[in-house]
């Protein structure tokens, strides 16, 4: 065994750890908040009796859980320069940044443990609104779905000039694309049209990344 005094890369290994697992839980509590906006509330965390309550508008149920580990993980990378910057010690032991590692690696477990412990009750019990999702998409007219539109009409330059001057001509007269399809007469029928424009049916590779997700979190979880 080597001397360890100075060799702070396990600590730091740590460190770095549990900043990127707490930035991961930042990123989903992020999209939560955002998704619980009133002009979006296409999600929702759990409800409990004054949860969320806010003082000047009874109506509100702010995402508590979604900004208390947001607020654990502002924290967090300030945390890990500490440890890394510590990691120029002296000699065979340092002086200051040895000691220096032992309450910041005690405020970076528990920052991240109590972010962990936020977002494992809201992602537990929030709610998805797929109809406001589709409300929501609707209010596009269509446009986001003009690739689609790309791909049914066989792709190729010819079929992304047709769309683009259809996208444009919806914009511009703030009408559904669907209308300015058929006004540009392209080769799909009314309900070939319907089927591009329609979001359910242009999910990619959605489903394959899902399957592999879950395999790889059981694999994690059993082993097998």
């Amino acid at each position: 065994m080597l001397p360890w005094h100075t060799d702070r890369t396990p600590v730091a290994e740590l460190a770095c750890a549990l900043g990127m697992t707490c930035g991961t839980l930042a990123k989903i509590a992020t999209d939560v908040k955002l998704l619980a906006q009133t002009e979006v509330a296409e999600a929702a965390e759990p409800a409990a009796p004054g949860r969320g309550a806010s003082s000047a508008m009874p109506h509100k149920r702010n995402p508590v859980g979604a900004m208390s580990a947001l607020a654990c993980a502002q924290r967090v990378p300030g945390l890990v320069a500490s440890v890394l910057d510590g990691m120029a010690q002296e000699h065979e032991r340092a002086a200051g940044p040895w000691q220096a590692e032992w309450e910041t690696l005690g405020d970076l477990l528990r920052l991240t443990g109590s972010a962990a412990s936020w977002m494992r009750e809201v992602l537990e019990g929030l709610r998805v609104d797929p109809e406001r999702m589709r409300a929501n998409l609707e209010l596009t007219g269509g446009l986001p779905m003009a690739e689609h539109v790309v791909a049914a009409l066989g792709g190729g330059p010819d079929a992304r000039r047709t769309v683009d001057a259809a996208c444009a001509a919806a914009v511009e007269r703030g009408v559904p694309l669907r209308e300015a399809l058929i006004e540009e007469n392209v080769a799909l029928t009314p309900e070939e049209i319907d089927a591009a424009l329609d979001p359910a049916g242009y999910l990619g590779s959605a489903e394959v990344f899902i399957d592999r997700a879950l395999a790889a979190h059981h694999h994690d979880a059993t082993g097998a």
